[in-house]
């Protein structure tokens, strides 16, 4: 798959693919800034923005304002980017300034084209030589050189201070919110998750009814997860969450891709799971996957309508409908033979039909076509989970699983995911 060709469509737009050097190189010689999209082939909102927001004519504004660059955070040649640059989520934006290579802007998940309009022009903005920046965008990059460096609390710190600075009408204001509340459900002081939860009650009704409003309602919510579920501020979070999510889907005009609705769909359904309403989450999931199903019949290609195939199979699941999910999926590895994905997807499908041989050849064929990424070491669990069914050993399933966790870059290291993996390695070894 190559950005570059999905991309160079109605905006024109054509990203440097995983080569950050060639793409700084080009930015200081057209004194621009650099614009990275860091993504995955399994992340469907990534695969959502480069097929149905970077083509789009809204964007043609922005075409040559910066330098387009496409890394792909499952390749190994680019460690050392994500080492230097650390991504939150997939997708994650940044734009940098190519002299001194800072970061200027950093936008996390999806956008619609007119928000990724306005944050490229403003990064543009905030990346021009100037006496002094505004107070409030000196403490946004405050917060980028913090979340860098690993400390968030420090850069939870800087972004609070930025939003404090930042008027109530300006349309930068949403995107601080998720900043900010993405940097407390990874801070380590034990108030993160009460500033977080208060974030999210104080600020949920300001954040518009594009993909942020979402986002920002799933990402408080994740701080919320690490308190009791009897705490009484989740459970006002939970029921003003669902009230907010379904403002936003009742809105047939609101600025959300299908993808973004989708997204928005499946964490109301979490929420109302959560608040034991799970008739009202089933009703949820049969609308979202009327939405996709009609969303894939509309695409023009294979390609576009393999979009959808993420949400489809969690919700054909979800609805206690597997043999959809597998339909869907063993004619989609026949049409795009070289994509890891769906036999990767179809592996975890057949384990929940308990096909387990066939499970176990759709897997290692999903894994025959995979680099060594962070996704690779997800596909091996789901291995190992097949060879336990089948009552086989697992021990070289998981030592994989921690050999590939090793080469990953320090910033995707987490150490508690490494003590899972021993443990699951220390099992294996007994058995």
């Amino acid at each position: 798959m190559v950005a570059a060709a999905m991309a160079a469509n109605a905006s024109g737009i054509e990203f440097v693919e995983d080569d950050y050097p060639k793409a700084l190189a080009l930015a200081r010689q057209q004194q621009k800034p650099v614009l990275v999209d860091t993504w995955a082939s399994w992340c469907h909102t990534c695969l959502s923005m480069k097929r149905f927001v970077f083509p789009d004519p809204g964007l043609r504004p922005v075409k040559d304002a910066v330098v387009w660059l496409a890394i792909d955070s499952e390749n190994p040649k680019n460690n050392a980017f994500l080492d230097r640059f650390p991504l939150d989520a997939w997708p994650t934006f940044l734009i940098i300034e190519p002299r001194a290579e800072r970061v200027v802007g950093r936008w996390i998940g999806a956008a619609s084209v007119n928000d990724f309009r306005t944050f490229v022009q403003e990064g543009v903005r905030s990346g021009e030589s100037k006496p002094k920046a505004d107070a409030a965008t000196a403490q946004l990059h405050a917060g980028y050189e913090a979340r860098a460096r690993g400390d968030f609390d420090s850069a939870a710190a800087a972004y609070r201070k930025a939003l404090d600075l930042t008027k109530k009408d300006d349309p930068a204001r949403p995107e601080r919110l998720i900043l900010l509340s993405t940097a407390l459900l990874r801070a380590q002081s034990p108030q993160g998750p009460r500033d977080c939860i208060q974030l999210g009650l104080s600020e949920m009704q300001k954040t518009g009814d594009s993909s942020i409003a979402s986002d920002f309602v799933a990402t408080v919510n994740g701080c919320a997860g690490r308190l009791p579920d009897g705490d009484p501020q989740v459970k006002e979070l939970r029921e003003k969450s669902i009230a907010r999510l379904q403002q936003v889907l009742a809105k047939s005009d609101a600025p959300l891709s299908v993808d973004d609705r989708s997204d928005a769909q499946a964490t109301l359904m979490e929420l109302l799971d959560a608040s034991h309403q799970h008739e009202r989450a089933v009703e949820v999931a049969k609308a979202r996957a009327s939405l996709l199903e009609q969303a894939a019949a509309r695409a023009p290609d294979v390609t576009m309508a393999s979009t959808f195939d993420p949400h489809r199979t969690d919700t054909y699941l979800y609805l206690k409908e597997p043999q959809k999910a597998e339909q869907l999926l063993a004619e989609r590895e026949k049409q795009m033979p070289d994509d890891y994905n769906p036999p990767a997807r179809l592996a975890r499908v057949l384990l929940e039909e308990k096909k387990l041989a066939e499970a176990e050849a759709a897997v290692d064929r999903a894994l025959a076509k995979m680099t060594r990424g962070q996704r690779r070491i997800g596909v091996l669990g789901l291995k190992a989970r097949i060879l336990q069914a089948e009552g086989k050993p697992t021990e070289a399933a998981v030592q994989e699983q921690l050999d590939v966790f090793r080469e990953l870059p320090a910033t995707q290291r987490n150490p508690q995911l490494e003590a899972q993996l021993r443990k699951k390695l220390a099992d294996a070894q007994r058995r």
